[in-house]
Order: structure tokens, then sequence, then C-alpha cells
């Protein structure tokens, strides 16, 4: 019995040792402030005409490159805008020089401003120069391209005008010499005698 009595004991304390203990109630944990962020404000990047300029700069580079790009593909906009501007500086007076490279100018135009705008290159910084060497290396061979073309249909032309001047004086010639043929043929025609009218002698 007193046996009994041990074993229930140590049975109970055992199991009161592997039963955890209570967790203590929860404390508020305090609550971290954070301050607010004033709004983090938004980077606008340039418009390509404010990094325009006479440098060489890799953005300037970049700003001149889409630029030969959209006159080439609008250039009556550019020119309405620069046309509105109530005073020019050097960067929109070089752009309105680079619109009348285009294409679609008159050839007077375009020569005039190869002259001018080779001049200009000479004092630009060397890789900006280099980025419009080829505008005026293709205008040059167009330009070429343009005085071959005119020459050879100005020859032409005047081919054309002495062919026909020597057609037309073919031509009177040709009349010349059928008058003269008919009237060789009028007198070396012989005359016909009439034998029917004649008067016959007595029989």
């Amino acid at each position: 019995m007193k046996q009994s009595l041990v074993l229930a004991s140590l049975a109970l304390l055992t199991a009161c040792q592997l039963t955890a203990p209570p967790l203590p109630p929860p404390s508020e944990l305090p609550v971290e402030i954070v301050p607010e962020q004033p709004p983090a404000l938004e980077l606008t990047e340039p418009e390509p005409e404010d990094i325009l300029a006479f440098n060489d700069e890799p953005a300037t580079l970049k700003a001149w490159l889409d630029y030969k790009q959209r006159i080439l593909l609008e250039p009556e906009a550019e020119r309405l805008r620069l046309a509105s501007l109530e005073t020019q500086d050097e960067v929109s007076q070089f752009q309105l020089a680079l619109l009348n490279l285009h294409p679609d100018m008159p050839y007077v135009s375009r020569f005039r401003v190869q002259t001018q705008l080779t001049e200009v290159l000479l004092s630009l910084p060397p890789r900006l120069a280099a980025l419009f060497s080829w505008e005026l290396t293709f205008n040059q061979k167009l330009l070429e391209a343009e005085s071959a073309v005119t020459a050879v249909t100005r020859l032409n032309a005047q081919q054309q005008d002495q062919l026909e001047r020597l057609q037309k004086t073919n031509r009177e010639l040709q009349k010349k010499i059928d008058a003269l043929t008919q009237i060789e043929a009028e007198l070396n025609q012989q005359p016909v005698e009439n034998n029917n009218g004649g008067n016959n002698g007595p029989g």
C-alpha cells in the first residue's frame, strides 16, 4: 500500500514536470513611430532642345542625333517652331542651317548652306563636328549628282534642238529635191505625136 502511494506520487510529480508552465500574459509591444518621408520629387527628362549645345558631352551628342532624325521626318514642323522664336541664338541659327540641308530644299539653298556649315564645323568640338560631317558629305554628293543630271539634261536638250533643226533642214532639202526631180522629169518627157488628127495625102 505504501509502495503504491509512492509510485502514484512519482507519477504525479513527473506529469507536473512534463507540463509546460503557463506563459505570462503578453505585454504590449512598443509601437515604433516611423517619421513620414517627404514625397519623392519626380525627375523629368529635359527636352531635347534644352540640352542642344556646342559641346561633345554624351547627352548632347544623343540629343543632336535625336534632333537630326526628327527634322528628317518632320522638317516643316521644326521650321514653324524656329520661325516662331522671338530671338534666335547660335543654336537655333545652326538648326535652321541644318534644315536647309534637307533633301526637299532647292539646290541653291543647299549649295549656299554647304559652304557656311563647312566653316562652322571647323569651330566645333571634334566629336560634334564628326556627327554633322556625314550630312555635309551626303549633301555634297547630292549636289554633284544634281549638277551632273542638270548638265546631261542641258546637253540632251541642245542635242535635241540640233536634231530638230537638222530634220527641218532635211525636210526642206527633200522638198527642193522633189521639185527639181519633177522639173527634170517634165523636161525629159518626149512630145506625143497626135496621128489621129493628121491629114492624109491623095491616094
